[in-house]
């Protein structure tokens, strides 16, 4: 039972591993292009595994900074749920 755990648990890490490696690569490359663009900002939201990851890239004091962004509200994560699987409201009446 704990050998199957373990591997559930390295499972788990690696997927957890993958979606960073994801946004991880987004952020750096619109922080190579926001540094080409100076008073440029922008706000970006990284689906990957069924996560989100957010974060906005933009000057902060003569400098490229890279800095979590907004967080979705739980109300904004159902209506992408239903957007995604209209299903959810129920069968439907016809």
């Amino acid at each position: 039972m704990a050998r199957r755990e373990e591997l559930e648990r390295l499972r788990a890490e690696a997927a957890t591993n993958r979606r960073t490696s994801v946004a991880a690569e987004v952020a750096e490359a619109v922080r190579r292009v926001v540094e080409r663009h100076p008073d440029t900002m922008v706000t970006i939201s990284v689906e990957s595994a069924g996560d989100s990851t957010a974060f906005t890239v933009g000057w902060v004091n003569d400098a490229v900074a890279i800095s979590p962004g907004p967080v979705k509200d739980a109300a904004t994560k159902l209506a992408d749920l239903i957007r995604r699987d209209h299903t959810l409201l129920g069968p439907d009446p016809d």
